[in-house]
C-alpha cells in the first residue's frame, strides 16, 4: 500500500484544517462571504502583484491567527474566472479534496485588502509550503492532464505513478477529472514539508475539457497494452473513490444551481455564452466520471497482485 490507515486518517485531517475558513461565516451551501463578519481583526499582512494579472493582499485574522488571501483580477472579463474558483472550491471540499478553499466577496461587501471596491473578489485559505516547481525533492512531477504541446490528453502512465506518491495528488487528479480542469500545472500545486502534505490552488480554469472522457479511452488503452502495477493500482483506487465522492455529492443540476446564484452576484450579461458552455461541460464531465468509475471498478477487482 501506497499510505498506512494513520497517514490517511492525518491527511483527512489536514483537509478539513483548510475548512478553518469557515472561521470567517459564510452560507454554506452558495460560498458567499457573510456581509454581517466582524472584520476588525483583520490586518493586511502582506501584497504582491501576479504578473500585473492578479492582484493578492495577504491578510490575517490575528483572533483566530489564520492567514488569508484576498484576490482580484486586474481585468474585469476575468470576474468569470473567479466564480469559478469558488464553484470548485465547494465541490473539492465537499470530498476533502486538499486545495485552498475560496468564499465569494459580493461587491457590495466591504473587505480589507480589496483593490477594486465595486468589483467581486475572492478570498482564499493560505497555502503553506512552496510550489513542485521551487522544491528539489518534487521539481519533476506533474499532474497536469491536459498539455497539448507536450501531447498529454488527459490522465497518463506517467501521471499514474506521480499519484502514487501521496493520495493528495490522487485526490486532485481526480477533481481535475470531475471538473475538466486544466491549471494544476508544478506550480499550482504546492508541498509542505512540516506536514509531507500537497495541496492544489489556482482552480479558476475549470469545466474546460472533458477530461473524464479521456481518462476513461487513455486508461482502458493502458489496461490493455500492460496491466498496472501495485503501486499504480493503489494510487487509482484513492483515484476512483475520491471520483465517486464527488459524483455522490455533486449532481450536475446541484452544481448548476449554484452556478446560477453565484453568476447573479454580478453583472454578467456579456457571459451567457460562457455560462452554457460551462453547463454544458458540467454535465458531459459527470456522465464521464460515472462511466469511467464503472471501469475501475473492473480493474481493481481483477488486479492479481
Amino acid at each position: 500500500m501506497i499510505y498506512s490507515i494513520p497517514h490517511y486518517i492525518k491527511i483527512v485531517f489536514m483537509s478539513c484544517l483548510l475548512c478553518t475558513i469557515g472561521l470567517i461565516q459564510c452560507k454554506a451551501l452558495f460560498e458567499i462571504l457573510d456581509p454581517s463578519y466582524d472584520q476588525k481583526n483583520i490586518k493586511i499582512i502582506g501584497q504582491r502583484n501576479k504578473e500585473e494579472r492578479v492582484y493578492v493582499t495577504i491578510v490575517e485574522d490575528q483572533l483566530y491567527k489564520e492567514k488569508y488571501c484576498v484576490k482580484q483580477y486586474c481585468a474585469a472579463a476575468k470576474i468569470f474566472s473567479s466564480l469559478k474558483e469558488v464553484l470548485i472550491s465547494g465541490i473539492a471540499e465537499s470530498a476533502n479534496v486538499p486545495v485552498n478553499r475560496v468564499r465569494l466577496i459580493p461587491a457590495a461587501t466591504f473587505f480589507l485588502g480589496k483593490l477594486y471596491k465595486e468589483r467581486i473578489a475572492t478570498l482564499h485559505t493560505f497555502i503553506p509550503g512552496k510550489s513542485l516547481k521551487e522544491t528539489s525533492q518534487y521539481s519533476r512531477v506533474s499532474i497536469k492532464q491536459f498539455k497539448p504541446k507536450d501531447k498529454i490528453l488527459g490522465i497518463t502512465r506517467s501521471i499514474i505513478d506521480h499519484m502514487s506518491l501521496s493520495p493528495n495528488l490522487a485526490q486532485i487528479v481526480a477533481l481535475d477529472t470531475f471538473t475538466g480542469s486544466i491549471n494544476h500545472s508544478r506550480v499550482n500545486i504546492f508541498f509542505d514539508e512540516e506536514s509531507n502534505d500537497f495541496y492544489g490552488i489556482d482552480l479558476e480554469k475549470a469545466f474546460l475539457k472533458n477530461l473524464g472522457h479521456l481518462a476513461y479511452e487513455n486508461i482502458k488503452k493502458m489496461y490493455a497494452e500492460e496491466k498496472f502495477t501495485s503501486c499504480q493500482i493503489d494510487a487509482l483506487k484513492i483515484y476512483h473513490d475520491t471520483l465517486k465522492q464527488l459524483i455522490a455529492k455533486n449532481p450536475p443540476s446541484d452544481i448548476c444551481r449554484k452556478f446560477d446564484v453565484l453568476v447573479k452576484t454580478t453583472n454578467l450579461n456579456n457571459k451567457r455564452n460562457s455560462v452554457k458552455k460551462c453547463k454544458v461541460m458540467i454535465f458531459q464531465n459527470y456522465n464521464s466520471a460515472k462511466k469511467l468509475v464503472k471501469l475501475l471498478d473492473n480493474i481493481i477487482k481483477n488486479h492479481k497482485k
